[in-house]
């Protein structure tokens, strides 16, 4: 009697426990496919400060 009961909530922490790491994947995977055009803005806006600093006006 006792035993279903816990049996039933390793079930719902292990399904829980699954959810979330398929969550956290995915919110991986996009952080990891927006890198590229990330680093490009980076490039982007530091080739502009540098060109206006070595623009004086």
């Amino acid at each position: 009697m006792r035993g279903e009961g816990v049996d039933n909530l390793f079930l719902i922490l292990a399904a829980g426990l699954a959810v979330g790491m398929m969550v956290l994947m995915i919110k991986y995977a996009k952080f990891i496919h927006n890198q590229p055009k990330i680093e490009a803005e980076r490039r982007q806006d530091a080739e502009k400060k540098n060109s206006s600093l070595d623009d004086p006006k």
